[in-house]
């Protein structure tokens, strides 16, 4: 508990000094980018299906098929083990 606690502390002092040197508009420019990128991403990816339907069905039934890949692999490799 207590390096947890000095750890929180260092990342406290840590920011603050950043935010003293840059600013906090500086600072938590960042953050706003990797927030709008999670916007965006889903944005596009249902524009994509729907400008197109078939193709994005097709991508994403090969997902599907990739992920049963992984997962037949991983029971058979507990299994023989």
């Amino acid at each position: 508990m207590s390096a947890r606690l000095w750890s929180l502390g260092v990342l406290l002092v840590a920011v603050g000094v950043a935010a003293h040197v840059v600013g906090w508009d500086r600072l938590l420019w960042i953050p706003r980018v990797v927030i709008d990128s999670f916007v965006w991403v889903p944005a596009a990816i249902i524009d994509a299906i729907r400008s197109s339907p078939a193709t994005s069905g097709i991508i994403a039934l090969g997902i599907l098929l990739m992920v049963v890949s992984r997962l037949v692999g991983r029971r058979k490799g507990q299994g023989g083990g």
